[in-house]
């Protein structure tokens, strides 16, 4: 399978990153990984949330849409450093 439909209309204007893993069905890790890969960082809301506005969420889908389909489903990314950091944490 590859990264399921949403409907950005429907989307919430900002994601934490919990609620963004789940929305994309992906643990942490490999949000973070698809976020370094194509530079949609997390950034902090007014209340000290990390997470993803809307915008930049549905670039970070896109991308990884557009990826996992010409690659096909499957590979997943694996980071050999474990150093947490940040929003990661």
């Amino acid at each position: 399978n590859y990264m399921k439909y949403i409907d950005y209309k429907n989307m919430k204007d900002f994601y934490t990153i919990d609620e963004a893993c789940r929305l994309f069905e992906m643990g942490k890790s490999g949000m973070q990984q698809y976020s370094e890969k194509f530079g949609i960082n997390p950034v902090e809301d007014q209340f000290g949330n990390w997470g993803f506005p809307r915008k930049q969420l549905c670039k970070l889908h896109n991308g990884i849409y557009k990826e996992q389909k010409a690659q096909g489903w499957g590979r997943s990314f694996h980071n050999s450093n474990n150093a947490k950091r940040g929003p990661w944490e």
